[in-house]
């Protein structure tokens, strides 16, 4: 069984079962997340296991889904049989031995006093600064309830380094709650934020290390913020355990971010952070680890050290370390954290690394039994010095800088020195020319203890990269016990040049920890030269036509962070100027972590590049600009397409200017000319030679192979292949299962018998043809069957749904293709002289297998969608010698294999050939299985710069989740300086309150006599005085909740404050008093307040607005007086006459044809057929409003028996006797041998619709539409039909005639001879001209709808006044007006006319207004009627249109497809790919295209439901976008009616709809424009009673009345 599953369908399996096991959305289960992120249970775990062994049939550990990190790890390792360790990698250790043994630097970062980062600390320490100083404002507040401490924090001295926050941190980045982060060490959080840093600072994208040999050192010493927070019982959370454990401080780094090397805390102090760093230098020695992050932290988040240290005298009085300084008096404290990023040089050589320096040895030791626990060790640090430059084979005396311990103590400083003089110094035969030069980073920030090593490493590399050594801070005069000039050593007092004493730059750096060990590490400059090695990197990807083309990628764990990230970058590149070198800013973003939410730009300017950053920074998409939320489920499919591809100027650009491609493009050239004898470089390289069958083919199976290695050398890999015909030897090598040079051989052998037996039946009846025709399989056998000139044909390739391309003799083949072209179907013949894959090859097969017997077939090492015998999987051995034969003579199964690569969960198909000819193909079968946002790409096409298409094919590919290498493309070279990730921080702390007496914030309690709870408490540990309230009500009663409080006076900032509790009637009272003030007060209950009202509380109140807008509906709207209205007269019609009026008046239907049985959305109701309907049944019967959904799913009979029970005051009876049983039971009904199926054409005319209903009513069940088959009915239902549409129609019509019909259309055709048709060919009559004077009334369609919506309006205007319809036509507003005129000028009998509309027919009143005038401005338009006035119906457009940029039209899509599923279960997944590139038209096309073949059944609609759904979406697109300007020469008084606003669901469609200036946007081009209000939203405008208010206007504007 796991042999018949990819591991792309296994992904997708385990998404869907996590899915539905947690309840989430698929989106949100990433198949990269953590398995115990995604929700996951223990008892999930188990059935997932057993789930998967039922699916797999193997044998599982229960605790699979724990062995294995995320869905991908587990699906590799499932299918992989690889075990716990997925699959398995050959174990190498590179030893000192196995090179130089030294360690390069690569980047650094680091937070310290006053400085944020290493650069910032560089001119501190450059500029002599000294930046420690008083206690920072609110720092340990914790702690000031705290009796004792508080009085030691006053009386202490605790000047210090301090950083300025350490309370922040950007959790939802490291994917942290708010609750873990709180309960997390600041160390910790520091440190991750660092190490992201510092990886940045090396270009090492952190994306790319998951997984891999990392190691992480972390020196630390302290435990501060676990001490607060467990100080507080009440405050204390489990998270805290791992929150505030040092060990997790290295661990969780490696955690987060899947390093798989050693991840150790170091405690040795203050020396622990170098001691971090002499590990991580062993560890990439010794082969544990490749890449290695060495650093250390202190934070001071408690005052119990500082506080202890300042008591035993060793703090410094004046604040300030004068290391190595006469005046020396003490040491001070200070927080900083620090990471290096470490290598093997000949590691960061070959990869292209900057070195900013190298590690050439280091040492540790410990002081032993010295003269006490915390004294130093003269002969300790002699030895600890001796070993270090041993190991880094140094010699000591040319050492440049040592950078000391040097904590300013009156005993440290000396021992020191006197070591240094020993080993480095005089006592080592120093010259007093060559002086050692000595420094101390503490005197400039204070002893930050465990990060001492690092911020002095990260001092000494800053003075290595800027080629100067800073003064030491405080330093006025040596100190007297120590003879610097007789032990040749130098106090730093000015900024110098480095000295290189040795002709290099080397320098020491020591540390010390305070319990004995000791640490030296040894660094130089760098210099490549010393070592041999070359970097491994690519050639860049160039395009020669623009040079300074480039990727420039920004990513983030979320969109927004993409987003944010894209600002920066813009705002970064817009500072730099345009001299900015671009490519060095690709470098840099190349190496930057790649998150799963991607995009890249391109640009050749920086002008260029700042403008599409902003766009992503916007989320628009446009050109240049490539972008996904999140990756694709599954990677990339390379489809390698067959012959036909190929074209003069194949591939010799790539040639030209790829080395990379060039070579193998000659390697597989070697075996071209051992196999055929002639040269593919010359026929790339000479413009002048052509290709032919032979040489075509090879040369693209030469070709694919060449881009498949090249792609590869960029990170760009298949994670599946496809093959189509000859394709299928490139998509074989690149799965793995063949080498390059048998895959040629092949191509070779098979080409050239192709070519021979071409050859030899050419110029005669035996020459094969081949052609592309719009035949399905089927079809095309029963066409050859039926056709014996058409004998031979055969089928050659499946391309895709309804496209067959077939083969077979040339005469054959020119008889189908005739035939076809007759009967208006595709059909092109293809330019070849053969039939390949067709009995016409049979006889080169017995030598085709000759030739290539001594293949060697290897194992896949992909899956292979193949188009021969279908899906191989990883493992499989199947490209041996009667593979290809059968690929040879077997029809191309490419539409299967699509299919097949499509159903594993694959939606990114690359074509890789000289130019693309497979994707229409696959774009046909993706529509066909329902991906239309499948992405369809190519590597190389005809016309286009071939480098400048493999670039934008990367850049997709890496929007998609591609791991492209962009570093590679961008190439070596310089970096430019970014700005590193920009965290969105949080204030996150703990609410631990410590205190002497455990009390907490609330403070002792104390009972008084009267039962009133007392609490006193300090003002400066309460951040809030509702905190008290709060606190008090729940330490009284558990259960209490406040249900009301409020401020009296402001917080003070100190001082005693005093919290009373008083039981009382019902809760608790509380108070909070300083002094005699009352600070707040408040009630807490237990009492369930909201079960019921309270006295005196009402609803809240309409808004003004609102309320004077019914009032002005209610009191009467201008010209409403004297309308009579129109409603329902019991005695003049029943209510079932009057329903299915209204009913078939809003659905277009005749009376009499109109089913009463059949649900109204199997008739065809839409959602503002439904509204409609709904507001002429409220109106006509004056009944309270009704439910929508429920007209949608009721038939005519139920809502007659809804509006029969409201008539009768029954509207409120229970659910069982709602609408919906009418009587009739399920027997009653007539019944069909099957239901109807297909996708249906709507019913287009009056007849049609005739016999739509007429079908339905007496079917049972509506047809799937007009051209749909119809199912088996008997020959009682055919005799009702026959009977119902002789009737109608006056044609007789038989039941045999209904019997035979295979579809509605030839009944329609029946019917439709004796139907007096209302309709002449774009006009619909109605009310037909009865004199020769007045005026006629032209309207014009709605969107999407038909002019029997004007039936009300024509019933109130008078009865002379001829009425015309104009019909629906596709096409622009002015093609459609264009086909409109002559039959206008013809109807109007020379008298004036009244153009009109409703909504979108408005505006082709307007437009036809604006042709009839130029028509009579031309020498042609004599006849052209005046035009009286132009009535607009609520033609309108927003206020505030919305723009049409690409977010926003995406936004509209997004928005439609929603209110399709919603409103009609109509899974529409937009192509994003395809709006993007061809546009809103090319989709406006798919979308009919999609409702066109959409089996409206299905899903319980008609045709006629998507029909309209349809052209309402084309035609208010075509209202949405026009510009009212190009009608301001209109010069036609203008009657608009005003609606109070759009209905609901446009607004849902389109947002902008919710605000509508008055005039509707006409003031600003009409002059003579008269607006009357109407009641009722915008559909209620052709409909009573509103209508009755247009139809008076109209008419008054008519007789001329008005004016």
């Amino acid at each position: 069984m796991a042999q018949t599953m990819t591991e792309a369908e296994l992904i997708t399996w385990l998404r869907q079962w996590i899915a539905d096991a947690t309840g989430t959305s698929l989106d949100e289960v990433d198949p990269a997340a953590p398995l115990e992120n995604l929700g996951l249970s223990s008892r999930d775990v188990i059935v997932l296991s057993g789930e998967l062994e039922n699916l797999l049939d193997i044998k599982l550990d229960p605790t699979v889904a724990y062995q294995f990190p995320t869905v991908e790890a587990l699906a590799h390792g499932l299918l992989a049989g690889t075990g716990l360790s997925g699959e398995a990698k050959p174990v190498t250790t590179r030893r000192a031995t196995d090179g130089s043994g030294d360690i390069a630097v690569v980047g650094r970062a680091g937070r310290f006093p006053k400085a944020g980062n290493p650069d910032e600390l560089w001119d501190l320490f450059v500029t002599g600064q000294s930046v420690t100083g008083e206690l920072p404002e609110g720092r340990w507040s914790e702690y000031l309830s705290d009796p004792v401490m508080a009085k030691k924090m006053e009386e202490q001295n605790l000047q210090g380094g301090y950083l300025d926050d350490i309370r922040t941190f950007d959790n939802e980045f490291f994917g942290l709650s708010p609750l873990e982060a709180t309960n997390m060490d600041p160390q910790q959080r520091i440190m991750l934020e660092l190490a992201w840093e510092a990886l940045e600072d090396a270009n090492l994208p952190a994306s790319d290390l998951r997984g891999e040999s990392v190691g992480v050192f972390v020196g630390s010493s302290s435990n501060d913020y676990g001490m607060l927070v467990t100080s507080d019982p009440a405050s204390a959370h489990p998270y805290a355990l791992t929150g505030t454990a040092s060990s997790i401080i290295p661990n969780r780094i490696s955690y987060a971010l899947d390093f798989r090397g050693p991840s150790v805390n170091v405690d040795t102090a203050c020396s622990s952070s170098l001691v971090a760093v002499h590990h991580a230098v062993r560890a990439l020695r010794d082969g544990e680890a490749d890449v290695a992050l060495a650093g250390g932290v202190n934070i001071m988040a408690s005052p119990f050290i500082s506080t202890a240290f300042s008591e035993l005298g060793v703090i410094s009085p004046t604040g300030k370390i004068s290391a190595f300084s006469d005046d020396a008096d003490g040491f001070v404290r200070a927080e900083a954290a620090g990471f290096i990023v470490l290598k093997r040089v000949e590691d960061a050589i070959a990869d292209g690394d900057e070195v900013l320096a190298v590690i050439k040895g280091s040492a540790t030791n410990s002081d032993g039994h010295s003269n006490g626990l915390t004294a130093p060790n003269p002969e300790a640090q002699v030895d600890v010095l001796r070993r270090a430059y041993a190991d880094a084979g140094v010699d000591p005396a040319t050492v440049d800088l040592v950078e000391a311990h040097g904590t300013g103590t009156a005993l440290g400083d000396p021992i020191e020195a006197t070591a240094l003089g020993e080993v480095l110094g005089s006592g080592a035969g120093r010259p007093d020319s060559e002086p050692l030069l000595l420094g101390s980073a503490k005197s400039t920030i204070g002893h930050s203890e465990s990060a001492a090593g690092v911020v002095a490493m990260i001092k000494v590399i800053d003075a290595l990269t800027h080629d100067t050594v800073p003064p030491t801070a405080n330093f006025t005069a040596p100190n007297k016990y120590v003879d610097f000039d007789a032990q040749s050593i130098e106090i730093v007092e000015d900024p110098r040049e480095w000295p290189q004493y040795s002709g290099r730059r080397t320098a020491g750096v020591s540390g010390f920890g305070f319990g004995g060990t000791n640490a030296h590490v040894v660094l130089s400059d760098f210099d490549a030269a010393d070592y041999q090695v070359d970097a491994e990197a690519p050639a860049a990807l160039i395009d020669p036509e623009n040079p300074d083309l480039v990727l420039l990628p920004v990513s983030g764990l979320l969109p927004s962070r993409r987003k944010d990230t894209a600002a920066v970058m813009a705002e970064a590149l817009e500072k730099s100027g345009a001299k900015t070198d671009l490519r060095a800013v690709a470098r840099t973003l190349a190496g930057r972590n790649h998150g799963r939410s991607r995009a890249v730009v391109t640009a050749s300017t920086v002008e260029e590049a700042v403008k599409r950053l902003g766009y992503v920074a916007q989320g628009k998409a446009t050109q240049g600009v490539y972008s996904a939320d999140s990756p694709a489920a599954a990677g990339p499919v390379f489809v390698y397409s067959g012959f036909g591809s190929q074209h003069r100027k194949m591939a010799k650009r790539l040639v030209e200017v790829s080395p990379l491609f060039r070579e193998r493009i000659q390697e597989l050239d070697k075996v071209v000319a051992f196999e055929s004898g002639w040269s593919m470089m010359d026929l790339i390289l000479d413009d002048e030679q052509t290709y032919d069958t032979e040489t075509g083919q090879v040369t693209i199976t030469a070709i694919q192979i060449a881009v498949t290695d090249l792609l590869a050398s960029y990170g760009i890999t298949p994670a599946a292949t496809m093959g189509m015909s000859m394709g299928e030897m490139a998509a074989a090598y690149a799965a793995g299962g063949l080498s390059a040079e048998d895959a040629l051989t092949i191509a070779c052998a098979r080409a050239r018998l192709m070519g021979e037996g071409e050859k030899q039946v050419a110029g005669t009846d035996g020459e094969g043809a081949m052609a592309v025709v719009e035949l399905s399989r089927e079809q095309l056998a029963e066409f050859v069957d039926k056709h014996p000139e058409a004998a031979g044909v055969e089928p050659a390739v499946y391309a895709g749904p309804g496209m067959t391309t077939v083969g077979g003799p040339g005469k054959a083949v020119d008889y189908l293709v005739a035939a076809l072209e007759a009967e208006e179907k595709f059909a092109r013949k293809l330019q070849v002289r053969g039939a390949g894959h067709t009995s016409m090859l049979d006889p080169i097969l017995g030598e085709l297998a000759g030739e290539i017997a001594g293949i060697e077939p290897k194992p896949l090492r992909i899956t292979h969608f193949g188009s021969v015998d279908g899906t191989h999987r990883p493992g499989e051995t199947v490209h041996d010698v009667d593979y290809w034969i059968r690929m040879t003579r077997q029809p191309v199964m490419f539409q299967d294999a699509t299919e097949a690569a499509f159903a594993a969960g694959h939606t990114t198909l690359v074509e890789i050939s000289p130019n693309p000819v497979a994707i229409m193909g696959m774009m046909n079968t993706a529509f066909s299985v329902g991906k239309p946002d499948a992405q369809l790409l190519y590597s190389l096409k005809r016309k286009e710069n071939e480098v400048a298409t493999l670039l934008d094919l990367a850049a997709k590919l890496y929007a998609q989740g591609m791991p492209v290498d962009l570093a590679a493309i961008a190439g070596a070279g310089v970096r430019a300086d970014l700005p590193h990730t920009q965290f969105k921080r949080n204030d996150l702390w703990t609410d631990a309150r410590p205190s002497a007496s455990g009390s907490g914030p609330l403070g002792a309690r104390v009972s008084l006599p009267d039962g009133t709870l007392a609490y006193a408490t300090q003002a400066d540990q309460i951040y809030s005085v509702m905190q008290l309230v709060e606190l008090a009500a729940a330490d009284t009663d558990p259960n209490a909740r406040v249900v009301a409080a409020e401020e009296r006076a402001t917080l003070p900032a100190s001082g005693e404050l005093t919290t009373l509790v008083r039981r009382g009637l019902g809760g608790l009272t509380v108070t909070v008093h300083s002094g005699e003030a009352l600070i707040a007060e408040g009630f807490a209950t237990t009492l369930d307040l909201a079960a019921t009202p309270l006295p005196g509380v009402t609803d809240n109140p309409q808004p003004p607005e609102v309320v004077a807008a019914r009032e002005q509906v209610e009191a009467g709207i201008r010209g409403a007086v004297d309308v009579e209205p129109v409603v329902w007269d019991p005695a003049k019609e029943t209510v079932e006459e009057r329903l299915r009026a209204i009913v078939s008046e809003s659905m277009g239907y005749d009376v009499d044809d109109l089913p009463v049985e059949l649900p109204l959305i199997d008739l065809g109701l839409d959602s503002l057929m439904g509204m409609r309907i709904k507001n002429r049944v409220e109106n006509d019967f004056q009944i309270p409003p009704l439910q929508l959904q429920a007209l949608r799913d009721a038939s005519v009979a139920d809502v007659i028996q809804m509006v029969e029970d409201a008539v009768a005051g029954q509207a409120g009876r229970p659910a069982a006797d709602q609408p919906g049983e009418t009587g009739e039971t399920e027997a009653d009904q007539p019944e069909t041998d099957q239901p109807a199926t297909g996708v249906g054409v709507a019913p287009r005319d009056a007849s049609e619709r005739m016999v739509f209903g007429a079908w339905a009513k007496y079917a049972g069940a509506a047809a799937a539409g007009v051209t749909s088959p119809l199912p088996k009915i008997d020959e009682k239902v055919a005799g009702d039909i026959a009977a119902h549409l002789t009737e109608r129609s006056g044609i007789e019509v038989t039941a045999q005639q209904v019997l035979d019909a295979e579809t509605l259309e030839p009944l329609a055709n029946v019917v439709r001879e004796g139907l007096e048709t209302p309709v002449e060919g774009n006009v619909r009559v109605l009310r037909a001209r009865t004199d020769e004077t007045t005026p006629s009334v032209f309207l014009f369609h709605p969107a999407g709808g038909s002019n029997v919506v004007y039936e009300p309006l024509t019933r109130r205007l008078a009865d002379n006044v001829p009425v015309y319809g104009l019909e629906r036509l596709e096409g622009s507003l002015e093609d459609r007006a264009a086909a409109y005129i002559e039959d206008i000028v013809e109807l109007a009998a020379g008298q004036p006319i009244v153009l009109a509309g409703w909504s979108f027919g408005g505006a082709l009143a307007y437009e036809v207004a604006h042709q009839l005038q130029n028509r009579a401005g031309s020498g042609a338009g004599a006849d052209t009627p005046e035009v009286k006035f132009i009535g607009l119906l609520d033609t309108t457009q927003p206020r505030n249109p919305t723009p049409d940029t690409p977010e926003n039209v995406r936004a509209r899509w997004e928005r439609y497809a929603a209110f399709a599923k919603d409103t009609y279960g109509l899974d529409f997944e937009v192509p994003y790919e395809l709006l993007d590139t061809a546009g809103e038209d090319a989709l406006l096309t798919m979308l009919g295209e999609f409702l066109a073949t959409t089996d409206a059944s299905a899903h319980g609609l008609s045709a006629g439901v998507l029909e309209h759904q349809r052209a309402s979406f084309v035609d208010n697109q075509i209202l949405a976008k026009v510009d009212l300007a190009k009608w301001a020469d209109v010069d036609v008084p203008v009657l608009l009616f005003r609606a109070e606003g759009m209905h609901e669901g446009a607004i849902m469609l389109e947002p902008a709809y919710a605000d509508i200036a008055p005039d509707g946007g006409w003031a600003a081009i009409v002059e003579d424009l008269t607006i009357v209000q109407l009641p009722g939203d915008h559909l209620a405008v052709v409909d009573e009673p509103a209508v009755g208010i247009v139809g008076k206007h109209m008419q008054e504007w008519i007789n001329g009345n008005d004016r």
